[in-house]
């Protein structure tokens, strides 16, 4: 699920800070990238929210927090 959020994030903040953004909030979590699931990815992409704000604004951040919620449903982000 990593390489998914990673591949989802970086059109907007570049591949490194995509993939550098998420392993922060997964140790923030106390979570390994690759232990990624379902069932922590809306926690995970919450964390994420205020971050992305610097980037999107909040409405941006929110919209994109709430699509990467999707992926845990196997709905594709866009």
């Amino acid at each position: 699920m990593y390489e998914e959020i990673v591949k989802y994030l970086t059109p907007v903040l570049g591949d490194a800070t995509a993939a550098n953004l998420v392993r922060h909030y997964c140790a923030r979590m106390r979570l390994s990238a690759d232990d990624i699931n379902p069932s922590n990815l809306q926690q995970l992409a919450d964390g994420m929210r205020p971050m992305l704000a610097v980037w999107l604004g909040s409405a941006g951040a929110a919209k994109m927090a709430d699509q990467l919620g999707q992926l845990r449903k196997g709905v594709a982000a866009r």
